[in-house]
């Protein structure tokens, strides 16, 4: 996921990155359970934040 805005965003750049990413995980699992994924798609009911 990226962002894109003429000016930067006011804040912590690594809350925004979390805060961001927290969006677009609750999207993804949202989607995966109106779609009847199993096992929601594989995704867990809480984003993990820390980098892999």
């Amino acid at each position: 996921m990226e962002r894109w805005s003429p000016t930067d965003p006011e804040g912590d750049p690594e809350e925004l990155k979390d805060a961001y990413a927290t969006v677009a995980h609750s999207f993804a699992l949202a989607l995966a359970k109106e779609l009847r994924c199993e096992n929601d798609g594989g995704l867990e009911p809480r984003p993990a934040l820390d980098p892999v």
